[in-house]
């Protein structure tokens, strides 16, 4: 792994830093959602306390001074009432079948009922006759179908006489209108007749009764009456002069009638202007037209008067709760049932700090936001009465997420831009950085690799003037390549100094031995002398071998160039090894064509000469030597071939090297490791390069060199 793949790794380690960041903003996400959430809470308990024993405020209620509820005239008992002599004992008793928890029982308040008071005067202590409608966000088309309406199946009630006689109503209450949607259980529905007397008991189909108190206390009672599905129309009964009856349109009330799988639904909306405290409905139901009916539902079926109230907030509750508004909040009233009363509701505004969050806010809230996390706070508080004991309803508010998440979003995005660009601007920084450093070492590892040169070593090093360490590591080597190069130059003039030291005393023993020579000596004497004069010619041959690398190089700096042709040149030379070798075959393969060269002739026959003695001493004696001429791109390629052992692959690039040697037995001979040098030398001076490779067969080694043209 590259350093600057290291250092780039390295570097990416500060991404903990956004990390970190974004736990520090669930954290203080935490701590404002807590301090919203206390805020909100004052903010529920002092509506609440505000609210304290204003149940005038809270509920319709009917006025202080109520006369008692008139007793059925004789117009209301006598002339059209349906359940008049037919209606069985305890008529309204609910359906022992229907849910306990939707289903007002059995016991109704005798006394209350009795008298035709209404039960228990306190709203919020709910009666079973009771209706709490709910607080509708839009009105219903009054079209006798349901899918206008909430589905909220825990506000149903549930009325019934037995397993085919059951009734089930939802109220709602929107601006001034009360909804109402009846769905009756009617196995056989049977309907008015067409263009007959409303009044006439033989055309009597299903009916159904509303009753309520006016807002002066009195009982008012209408019938709807339909002849067919569709738009249906609430009548009332009343009587005119000398006791004749009718049935007068209600136009403030209307109503829609469609059947079902099991019966019919009706649905009317009545304002809530003509409505007081007590409220009710009553179900005919017939089997045939102008049967005696089957009357259940939370009206009294002997005089059609209210048992139950109609728990609705009072109209200025919602104008009450408006004042305490603001844009991201919802607040509702709710009866001590959790049955909403009013709602003032702004939860999809957005408050002022909520604008359009930017690009990067919303990408950020991705790695911040928990899944499933609720972005809405609520707080509740309850509303007692005037003592403080009895709770008459109960206060909810919302607020949305978008206050405080604005806050952390403005918070968490200078955060995370800030640590984002620290941490790109840091691994910038180090991938730079290594960069560098990458560049430093590269000129160090040139230096070394290119340290050894022709003419020795370079001791001056790159990077030796930094103050860091690298510097020490370049300087170290400076020093250890300038103790290297005298050293080597030491080496490299060790040869001439030796030669010009033994000089003069191998002349003295070759004088001192021609002298003896031409002395009379014995038989036995001159074995001697011949011996030493053997050993004097050897000396002799080291002290030339050991001074021809220095004659060369001083031969090359002060040779000339001149142009001259290699064909001649080689032909005349290998002549001249055939008659210096007369036991060794040498053949010349030479172009046709004029080699010219621009160089020294004199160094190139020195390096011929080096050439063949290297492959005269590493071949058999009957086998050929080739010298080979041929134009290369851009110079002149020389090899020479012979036969005999194979280049070890270790070895081919060390055969040009100064006083190296690789000889297999033992030679006569004296040898330093520098014929191979020489070529080397005379090579690089012409501009080319020495090169030794094995033959293809691997029966010997061609070694030639690429001169410049």
């Amino acid at each position: 792994m590259s350093l600057r793949l290291k250092l780039l790794l390295l570097g990416l380690a500060t991404l903990v830093l956004p990390w970190a960041g974004c736990n520090y903003a669930r954290e203080m996400e935490s701590a404002l959602r807590q301090g919203e959430q206390n805020s909100l809470q004052a903010v529920s308990q002092t509506i609440a306390a505000s609210l304290q024993g204003r149940t005038d405020l809270l509920y319709r209620v009917a006025p202080p001074d109520e006369p008692a509820p008139q007793e059925a005239s004789a117009d209301e008992s006598s002339h059209d009432n349906p359940a008049e002599g037919n209606a069985p004992e305890n008529n309204n008793a609910p359906d022992s079948n229907t849910p306990q928890d939707n289903t007002p029982q059995s016991s109704a308040p005798q006394n209350a009922a009795s008298e035709g008071k209404l039960p228990p005067d306190n709203p919020a202590q709910r009666g079973p006759y009771d209706l709490a409608p709910l607080a509708l966000t839009a009105a219903p088309l009054v079209d006798g179908y349901s899918d206008d309406w909430p589905r909220e199946p825990s506000r149903w009630v549930y009325y019934g006489k037995d397993a085919h006689h059951r009734l089930r109503i939802l109220s709602g209450v929107y601006q001034r209108m009360l909804y109402l949607l009846l769905e009756v259980h009617d196995e056989h529905p049977v309907f008015d007749g067409l263009g007959t007397n409303w009044l006439d008991p033989a055309t009597y189909g299903d009916r159904v009764w509303i009753g309520y108190q006016d807002p002066q206390g009195g009982q008012q009672q209408v019938f709807l009456a339909a002849t067919g599905p569709g738009s249906v129309s609430a009548r009332r009964i009343a009587a005119g002069e000398y006791g004749q009856r009718s049935a007068e349109l209600e136009p403030r009330i209307r109503g829609a009638w469609q059947q079902t799988s099991d019966g019919y639904r009706i649905e009317v909306r009545l304002p809530l202007s003509m409505l007081g405290t007590g409220f009710g409905v009553l179900v005919d139901d017939r089997d045939t037209r102008g049967a005696p009916p089957v009357s259940y539902g939370t009206l009294r079926a002997d005089d059609l008067h209210t048992q139950g109230r109609l728990i609705v907030a009072s109209p200025d509750l919602s104008t009450y709760l408006a004042q305490f508004l603001q844009p991201g909040l919802r607040i509702a009233v709710l009866t001590p049932s959790d049955e909403v009363l009013s709602r003032a509701d702004a939860l999809a505004q957005a408050p002022l700090l909520s604008a359009e969050a930017p690009l990067l806010a919303r990408l950020y809230r991705r790695f911040v936001d928990r899944p499933g996390e609720r972005q809405v706070i609520a707080s509740d508080a309850p509303i007692y009465d005037r003592d403080h004991v009895a709770i008459i309803g109960r206060l909810e508010v919302t607020q949305t997420a978008d206050r405080w998440i604005r806050l952390r979003d403005h918070a968490l995005t200078r955060m995370l831009n800030f640590t984002l660009i620290s941490s790109a601007v840091l691994v910038g920084a180090m991938f730079a950085f290594a960069a560098w450093l990458a560049v430093r070492l590269a000129r160090l590892r040139r230096a070394s690799e290119s340290a050894l040169t022709r003419t020795g070593l370079i001791t001056s090093f790159p990077e030796t003037s930094a103050r860091d360490e690298l510097g020490d590591v370049a300087r170290g080597f400076s020093t250890l390549l300038a103790r290297l190069n005298e050293y080597t130059s030491y080496l490299r003039t060790l040869a001439g100094k030796l030669a010009h030291e033994i000089r003069t005393p191998l002349t003295i023993v070759r004088s001192s031995l021609d002298n003896l020579e031409a002395e009379q000596v014995g038989e036995s004497a001159r074995t001697y002398l011949a011996r030493a004069r053997q050993g004097s010619e050897r000396l002799s041959a080291i002290l030339l071998a050991m001074g021809a690398a220095t004659r060369v190089e001083e031969a090359i700096g002060s040779a000339e160039r001149v142009t001259f042709d290699l064909v001649p040149l080689l032909d005349s030379t290998v002549a001249a090894y055939r008659g210096a070798f007369p036991g060794r075959t040498f053949e010349a393969e030479l172009p046709p064509a004029p080699v010219t060269l621009n160089g020294a002739p004199d160094l190139i026959v020195q390096m011929l000469d080096k050439l063949i003695d290297n492959a005269v001493d590493f071949s058999p004696p009957e086998s050929p030597i080739i010298v080979r001429l041929s134009l290369a791109p851009q110079g002149a390629l020389i090899e020479v071939e012979n036969q005999g052992a194979a280049l070890p692959a270790h070895l081919e690039g060390r055969l040009f090297e100064s006083l190296w040697q690789s000889r297999p037995g033992v030679d006569s001979r004296p040898h330093f490791g520098l014929g191979l040098y020489i070529v080397r030398l005379i090579t690089e001076f012409h501009g080319g390069q020495a090169f030794a490779s094995n033959l293809p067969s691997g029966s010997g080694v061609r070694i030639g060199v690429r001169l410049a043209r």
